[in-house]
């Protein structure tokens, strides 16, 4: 991970750069963007935390969770796409450190499919901020309900 200031050069997957609470994210091309933002929370040693993004994708999986199955539903999309929108928050599952995303993508017909983002490869780049919060958020692990919710005491 290279942090600092500067332009995204060719090769570097991604950079990073604190000010406060807020950390600033940029992706270049072929960067995963769950994997950086995990890589992104243990160098920064985030706790808890929401990120906004947008950016572009060359492979994008979403998924719709289905309450009746409780499962997700993934869609893939392997061709160029646009991020309108990615929402998302930080938080700790047994110490470790996990990143919930929901995205919005659209290709050249502008058509957008929405989302809980399984993985995403970088097109162009990808920008994101992190404002962070100094409390640890956890998880729990919830087979019943199908995924891991919040766990606020």
């Amino acid at each position: 991970m290279q942090s600092g200031p500067g332009p995204l050069r060719f090769g570097v997957l991604m950079q990073s750069l604190r000010e406060g609470d807020v950390i600033v994210v940029t992706l270049g091309p072929g960067a995963e963007i769950l994997a950086s933002l995990l890589e992104a929370a243990a160098a920064h040693n985030i706790k808890g935390g929401c990120l906004m993004g947008l950016g572009s994708t060359s492979e994008v999986e979403i998924s719709f969770f289905d309450p009746a199955k409780k499962e997700y539903l993934p869609r893939t999309f392997r061709e160029p796409m646009e991020i309108g929108s990615m929402v998302g928050n930080f938080s700790r599952i047994e110490g470790e450190p996990h990143v919930h995303i929901h995205i919005t993508v659209s290709g050249p017909e502008l058509l957008a499919f929405t989302g809980h983002l399984a993985r995403g490869v970088v097109g162009t780049a990808c920008e994101i901020y992190i404002r962070t919060i100094p409390r640890t958020i956890e998880r729990f692990r919830d087979p019943e309900a199908g995924f891991n919710p919040l766990k606020l005491a």
